[in-house]
């Protein structure tokens, strides 16, 4: 018995593999705080308040991280993942 047939879903697990392997290359990139403001929110779906407490932040502070990770890893992913 050979293995099961993934069917249609096959290139789009395939792809998500890619990206998320292209991703976690980007964030190890970024400085930290960046990274970590980055993952918790989009990631973990944590609200900006608690990201904050946890990173000791202010408000201002955590969307201009937010900026610049969200940039950063922009070029990166343009950079890595979509020129492949």
């Amino acid at each position: 018995m050979g293995p099961a047939d993934w069917g249609e879903a096959a290139p789009a697990l395939i792809e998500r593999e890619e990206f998320m392997a292209a991703l976690k290359v980007c964030l190890g990139r970024l400085p930290p705080r960046c990274a970590n403001a980055f993952v918790l929110r989009e990631m973990d779906a944590e609200p900006s308040e608690r990201i904050q407490e946890l990173l000791g932040i202010s408000a201002s502070n955590f969307w201009v991280l937010m900026h610049r990770a969200r940039m950063q890893l922009r070029l990166c992913l343009e950079q890595n993942w979509l020129k492949t």
